[in-house]
């Protein structure tokens, strides 16, 4: 991956294609905002420590925590998905839509393949926070009953550590928090 600092100068970010997320909504425009594509073919954009680190180019430990995505995603994104669906009632609740509202954006869903039409992945966050060899990972999605927040998962390795909105993703406090708990 070809890491190259943000327009910003805050975080070093990669494109990347992560396959257990092609067919769900794109979420390439802006902020997570919908892409012209319909679906994904995939790709997201990777970006190292969104929060609380230096520009100074990435070096071969925080490396290793990106490659660890790399190395596991599909395992990591089946607990990502099955737990936005168990959280999925939770939020359906917290939206409070109208039933006409709901049927559009927070449909039933009885399966979590059924997500496919509901989110997409904009931005995976690598997170620097150190607690043994698995990074905390930040999935920040678009999804169609928020556009403003988003949706966002936030990960130790393959345990999920909290679903919210999308700054959920990119929280630094949110991984120290949990790294002192563990």
């Amino acid at each position: 991956m070809d890491f190259k600092l943000d327009e910003h100068g805050f975080s070093w970010t990669a494109s990347c294609r992560l396959p257990s997320w092609s067919g769900y909504l794109d979420r390439s425009g802006a902020y997570g905002g919908a892409g012209n594509r319909g679906t994904s073919d995939g790709r997201v954009e990777i970006v190292f420590a969104p929060e609380g680190r230096d520009n100074s180019p990435l070096r071969e430990d925080e490396l290793l925590l990106v490659q660890w995505l790399l190395d596991n995603e599909a395992s990591v994104s089946e607990a990502v998905k099955a737990a936005i669906f168990e959280a999925y009632p939770a939020l359906i609740a917290d939206y409070g839509y109208t039933a006409g509202e709901q049927a559009e954006l927070m449909p039933r869903i009885l399966e979590p393949g059924e997500l496919k039409r509901l989110i997409g992945l904009h931005a995976v966050n690598v997170h620097q926070t150190r607690n043994g060899t698995e990074p905390y990972l930040g999935f920040e999605f678009g999804c169609t009953w928020d556009d403003e927040h988003g949706l966002g998962v936030l990960t130790h390795g393959n345990r999920v550590v909290e679903v919210g909105g999308s700054d959920t993703a990119r929280l630094l406090w949110m991984t120290e928090q949990d790294a002192e708990k563990t």
